[in-house]
Order: C-alpha cells, then structure tokens, then sequence
C-alpha cells in the first residue's frame, strides 16, 4: 500500500485511538483511585457530580464511563449527559468520549451551569 493512501486512512478521525490512563478504564479503578467524576449536560449545561459507589452498585466495578450517555436529572430537561474525570483537585478534566460521532454531537455546548450559577 502506497504510504499517501496509509495516510489517508490512518488519519481520519475514525482511526485515531484515545489513550486513557489506566485509571480512567473502569469505575472500579476511578473509585480505587479516588478520582473525581462530573456529568455534564448537553442540553442545560448543568454540571454535577457524578457518585462512583452509585455507577458501582448499578452496573458493577468492569463499568467502563467511556462514551456513556445518560438523562439530564434536571428537572424538565430532556437533555442528555456526558462524564467528565479528573484525578484529582486542581487537574484538569477530561472528556470522556471517544466515538467521533459523539464528540461531533457534543462540540457546541451551552455554557456550564453549576449550583453557584
């Protein structure tokens, strides 16, 4: 294969993999690691936080956040929520989707919402 059409196929947003540090690959390992998890609407903005023993106890310690959507708890929105992490205070958060589908979708955001808004 001629390395312009390797380049063309390895470059398209399709093909590029995220690393995520080993502590971000399921909430097991973010609750081990005291990691810090916000879900943000896409709708409201509205942020909040995300309890990791409640994700644990609903769908296990192998629940991966990645690219998980979820209803906006606001009341009256019908918006849908991304997860945000961070390791700790002070560091900075990172989105949590990776499918290139979803990050088109989530690219145009209303500003964030906070109880302090």
């Amino acid at each position: 294969m001629p390395i312009a059409a390797y380049r063309s196929i390895m470059e398209t947003a399709a093909n590029i993999v995220a690393l995520w540090p080993r502590w971000m690959e399921s909430v097991g390992d973010m609750l081990r690691m005291n990691a810090l998890v916000r879900i943000r609407c896409c709708k409201c903005g509205t942020l909040m936080r995300a309890e990791l023993e409640d994700i644990v106890a609903r769908h296990g310690s192998d629940y991966s956040l990645v690219d998980k959507l979820e209803r906006c708890r606001m009341v009256e929105c019908e918006g849908s929520t991304f997860y945000l992490a961070s390791r700790t205070y002070g560091r900075e958060w990172v989105t949590l989707l990776r499918d290139p589908r979803l990050m088109k979708v989530f690219e145009e955001l209303p500003p964030v919402r906070t109880a302090w808004s």
